[in-house]
C-alpha cells in the first residue's frame, strides 16, 4: 500500500482517480521548507514547455490559463489555507508538516491536483512524496494528459529535487 493512500483526508481526491503519479525523496527538511524550494523552483525550459502547450490546448480546444508572472513564483511561504493561492494552483488539503495539496485552474477536459505529503521517518528526516492526481472529464483529457505526462513526470522530479536543495538539505533519491 502506498504511503498516500493511509492519508484519510486525500482519499476524496483518490477515489477514482484515472492518473496517480508519485515522485519519493528523502530529506532533513520541514513541509514548509520542501515546498519553499520546490515553488522557487522557474527554469526556463518550464515556462517553454507551457509556451508549447499552449499550442497543443489550442488544437484541442482547451482555454489556458497563463503562466504566473517570474516575480509571483517566488514564495515567502507557502500558503496552508484553502483559500491560499500559489503559481496557478489552489491550496485543497493543508495540514502542517503532513501534506500540501493543490488543484490547478478549473479546466474543461479534467480536474488535476499536484501536491506533497510528508512521512515521517524519524526525529528530522522525512520521505517527501510528490504526486499528481488526475481525473478526466472528457475525451480530450485523456489525449492532453497522454500527449503531456513525460514532461510531467520530468517536471515533477525536477520539483522534488528543488524542494530538497533549500537549505543545503541532505538527499537521498529513492
Amino acid at each position: 500500500m502506498r504511503y498516500i493512500d493511509q492519508i484519510e483526508e486525500l482519499q476524496v481526491i483518490l477515489k477514482d482517480a484515472d492518473y496517480v503519479g508519485v515522485k519519493a525523496v528523502e530529506g532533513d527538511v520541514t513541509l514548509q521548507e520542501f515546498l519553499t524550494g520546490m515553488f522557487a523552483y522557474r527554469p526556463g525550459l518550464i515556462r517553454f514547455l507551457y509556451r508549447v502547450r499552449s499550442g497543443l490546448v489550442w488544437l484541442l480546444g482547451i482555454r489556458q490559463q497563463p503562466l504566473p508572472e517570474m516575480d509571483e513564483w517566488i514564495p515567502g511561504e507557502v500558503p496552508m489555507l484553502s483559500c491560499g493561492n500559489i503559481w496557478f494552483f489552489s491550496v485543497s488539503l493543508a495540514r502542517e508538516e503532513r501534506y500540501w495539496i493543490g488543484c490547478c485552474p478549473e479546466e474543461s477536459h479534467l480536474t488535476a491536483f499536484m501536491g506533497v505529503v510528508a512521512e515521517p521517518l524519524d526525529d528530522i528526516r522525512k520521505r517527501f512524496h510528490v504526486v499528481t492526481i488526475v481525473h478526466y472529464k472528457r475525451w480530450t483529457g485523456r489525449l492532453y494528459f497522454l500527449l503531456i505526462r513525460p514532461f510531467n513526470w520530468f517536471f515533477v522530479n525536477r520539483l522534488a529535487q528543488a524542494g530538497l536543495a533549500v537549505k543545503g538539505a541532505k538527499a537521498a533519491r529513492l
